[in-house]
């Protein structure tokens, strides 16, 4: 089990879109997920247009655009 940080921002419909398939997936894989708007976090500045993002257990495994495959390959 790992912790998964799904990086978000209220405007972004690229994070809309990926952030069921991530909650899917780490359901299925027994990892939690927290969602978090970078804006409101204060971290506009470190991961700027970069969103979504995710980190597993802190390390950046996912961003940008991806695609399902992907985010099941990287929550193996």
């Amino acid at each position: 089990m790992s912790d998964l940080l799904f990086l978000t921002r209220a405007t972004c419909s690229l994070c809309h879109e990926a952030l069921p398939w991530v909650t899917a997936v780490a359901q299925r894989r027994d990892h939690t997920v927290e969602s978090i708007d970078v804006d409101a976090a204060g971290l506009a500045d470190r991961f700027g247009d970069r969103v979504p993002v995710v980190l597993r257990d802190g390390i950046e495994v996912l961003a940008g655009r991806f695609d399902r495959r992907e985010v099941r390959r990287a929550l193996r």
